[in-house]
């Protein structure tokens, strides 16, 4: 381990203000250390392969798992801020876009992670960090850097916690993948019991988000804010509380409208992938607005055709939820 990067880590640059920041996160801001968290959680899962990290949905997310961990429910913390001002520390160093060198060069602060991704491809890290990351006990040295220097000891548990969480849910989301690509569509009863339900959700939410790349299955929807905050949600086809099923083919990914249109049976999947609309849709002076045009529509599946959903899954939907009349 290079006693440079132990200390390094220990000497963050990080905004310290006691009336805006508490004693859990020993008065300074924690943007760095949760960044430094998730990008080391991307790296043992083999996510980031290569000295690039970009914005993606999946560091977004880690950072935001971390943040609500131990952050008052309505403090919300950015990505982008701490992803510019590492350059500070002097072991992360922005890529810039094409053209826009001399723009980075000059630019001292950053309003928004639109302006961010405006500049910039990503950051590298210094290579002899990123190598000292892609080894497991010195990553694991440089976590309980972060963890015991940055938080109070009564939250550090909790964030040990959470990356045992990621590294699971991950591992879970690559079974439910590899199975499904290997085997006609079988109830996952025995992954699924072997898995700690928080890790059962996380990890069925990031195989179903995965492989429909973040789009809503019903209206086609994609948005992903800056930060990697994703517009939709993993649905179970057939409820986990009747099979006990995180099958990715009994899965869509659902906007937050269409998810509750569909657990409320206003909407359904035909055999043939096509969008039904109940009548219930347009009843009781409801105004359904684009709604109304999905009928008939082509679901958007995933890229993969086995990872399409389950047609006996789409039909126990039809008769046990799908409003018919």
């Amino acid at each position: 381990m290079a006693v440079s990067y132990l200390d390094r880590f220990a000497r963050l640059r990080m905004n310290q203000n006691t009336t805006h920041w508490t004693a859990t996160t020993c008065y300074r801001a924690p943007h760095k250390p949760f960044l430094l968290l998730a990008v080391m959680d991307l790296i043992a899962e083999g996510v980031i392969a290569s000295n690039l990290i970009e914005l993606t949905p999946d560091l977004g997310e880690l950072f935001t798992l971390y943040w609500a961990r131990v952050m008052p429910p309505g403090q919300r913390g950015n990505l982008f801020m701490p992803f510019f001002h590492l350059t500070s520390d002097q072991f992360w160093h922005l890529v810039p876009q094409p053209g826009q060198e001399a723009m980075l060069t000059a630019t001292r602060q950053i309003a928004s992670a639109s302006q961010l991704r405006e500049l910039v491809l990503g950051a590298r890290l210094d290579d002899a960090l990123f190598a000292l990351l892609a080894t497991a006990d010195s990553r694991n040295a440089l976590r309980m850097v972060l963890i015991e220097t940055y938080f109070a000891p009564e939250v550090q548990t909790t964030l040990r916690e959470q990356g045992t969480i990621n590294a699971e849910a991950f591992s879970y989301s690559q079974l439910l993948l590899d199975q499904a690509r290997i085997v006609p569509h079988t109830p996952m009863i025995r992954e699924a019991a072997l898995a700690r339900p928080v890790v059962r959700d996380q990890g069925f939410r990031r195989a179903i988000v995965t492989a429909y790349t973040h789009r809503c299955a019903l209206c086609g929807i994609r948005m992903v804010t800056p930060e990697g905050h994703s517009v939709v949600d993993a649905a179970h086809i057939v409820p986990w509380s009747v099979t006990y099923d995180d099958n990715p083919r009994n899965g869509l990914a659902l906007c937050r409208l269409c998810h509750w249109t569909f657990d409320e049976g206003l909407v359904g999947v035909s055999a043939n992938y096509l969008v039904l609309a109940s009548p219930q849709l347009v009843a009781n002076h409801n105004i359904p607005s684009y709604l109304s045009t999905l009928t008939n529509r082509i679901i958007i599946g995933p890229a993969e055709q086995f990872l399409w959903p389950d047609l006996e899954s789409l039909s126990w939907h039809r008769r046990n939820v799908f409003r018919t009349r």
